[in-house]
């Protein structure tokens, strides 16, 4: 069994280039694999963090079934955006979004509003993704 260790300089515009010079190993990995660095090396940077924000509550009550219920009907219907269940003794909550602002928040308010009562617009630690290439 060998064992081999590949140098790889952080700062490089492209990785496979500067790493096979440097090393004289070419390396052939998924392509997946970049990707999965990319993103890595942005949460160390605080690209993507979490902070005060906004979401949409769309129940809250003790019946777990029906808070599943409810959820996954969401998501049925808006596949894009996330859905959170949470318990706090003796409440489930299911909300919905990550937003940085109340307007951002309120345009999926108007439009559950009908689907879903009663629901509101509740401050909430949030997912904030700043990355471009998602």
């Amino acid at each position: 069994m060998a064992n081999a260790q590949i140098i790889v300089n952080e700062n490089a515009e492209d990785d496979d280039d500067t790493t096979a010079m440097a090393t004289g190993v070419t390396l052939h990995a998924d392509p997946r694999l970049d990707v999965l660095l990319k993103k890595y090396r942005n949460v160390q940077l605080g690209v993507i963090r979490s902070g005060q924000g906004y979401r949409v509550q769309i129940y809250n009550g003790n019946d777990r079934v029906k808070a599943n219920d409810i959820r996954v009907d969401f998501i049925r219907r808006f596949p894009g955006v996330r859905t959170y269940l949470t318990y706090v003794q003796p409440q489930f909550r299911v909300k919905v979004g990550d937003f940085r602002t109340r307007g951002d928040a309120q345009q999926l308010y108007d439009q559950v509003t009908a689907i879903y009562t009663p629901c509101m617009i509740v401050p909430d630690i949030v997912v904030i993704n700043t990355m471009n290439d998602d």
